[in-house]
């Protein structure tokens, strides 16, 4: 919403400009146009950065919204939408039709880039995903409140029994209704070439404990966004839905034999349909 509200502000303030200017050569007038547009949409992005920031200091890390449907995650998700807009980043989604409608879900996906959890956040809204995400992204100036603000858990790698605490807390959500919670067994962005990192066990207890169905899901390209964001090229990022594991498995089946069983699906899948960069834009 926001980035076609200034894009609009950019291109009538800046078409205002040119024929006030009086500009009688038409490449001038072009270029002028094209360079003024630039400048103001990058004025009004700075000053909603700026906003975005002190707003966030009204959110009480301490006594945080009983609700993740607040005005802090319309804020957060319009902000970060923008954001990829403006960079040119396309988010492709496949499989949705295979997205449990109403029963409550733990959601399963690899790992690659600082920016996942965003964009299932935002992609991924209507469905009310939140992300148990390592601590550290807790901590980020300004960015860190809002993550806490739509429900996100901090996961301590670090300290066993916080680590366990906050898997127990995603548990009680799932089962209040409160949200649906990712995360990434892997633990760590994978920075290799391999498909997967070995999953954690314990990341599938949560399911376990909640009672709850596991969607699986991959995450492509999103390691590219650092490498190609100011190349004006589109990035496209693919978030697939391959399906679910139902409640009933979950209940029968150890979490060990859950991770096998969802690095498995996850790992043919991410095989058979590789993240190439450029071309990854061309496929489905």
């Amino acid at each position: 919403m926001f980035f076609y509200i200034y894009l609009g502000i950019s291109l009538l303030g800046s078409g205002w400009f040119v024929y006030r200017s009086d500009v009688t050569n038409v490449f001038t007038g072009i270029v002028l146009f094209l360079l003024f547009a630039v400048f103001i949409y990058l004025c009004l992005f700075v000053i909603h950065v700026l906003v975005f920031a002190v707003v966030s200091f009204f959110i009480r890390m301490d006594d945080l919204p009983k609700t993740i449907h607040t005005f802090y995650r319309f804020m957060g998700f319009e902000t970060v939408r923008m954001f990829m807009m403006t960079l040119h980043i396309r988010v492709h989604l496949h499989g949705l039709e295979k997205m449990p409608v109403k029963e409550p879900f733990l959601m399963v996906s690899n790992h690659r880039s600082i920016f996942d959890p965003l964009v299932g956040l935002i992609w991924l809204k209507d469905y009310d995903v939140a992300y148990v995400s390592k601590q550290e992204n807790l901590k980020i100036p300004f960015v860190g409140r809002y993550i806490a603000a739509v429900g996100c858990l901090p996961l301590d790698r670090e300290n066993p029994k916080n680590a366990i605490r906050s898997i127990k807390k995603a548990a009680e959500n799932i089962k209040s209704g409160y949200a649906n919670y990712g995360i990434y067994p892997e633990g760590w962005e994978n920075k290799t070439h391999d498909p997967l990192l070995p999953f954690r066990n314990g990341a599938f207890k949560i399911a376990k404990d909640a009672g709850c169905q596991i969607v699986l899901s991959t995450i492509r390209n999103s390691d590219h966004i650092f490498r190609r964001a100011f190349t004006f090229r589109p990035i496209h990022i693919h978030l697939d839905i391959l399906g679910t594991i139902p409640a009933k498995i979950v209940k029968a089946e150890k979490t060990g034999e859950l991770s096998d069983r969802a690095f498995k699906v996850l790992g043919d899948f991410l095989t058979e349909h590789p993240a190439d960069d450029w071309k990854l834009g061309r496929r489905g």
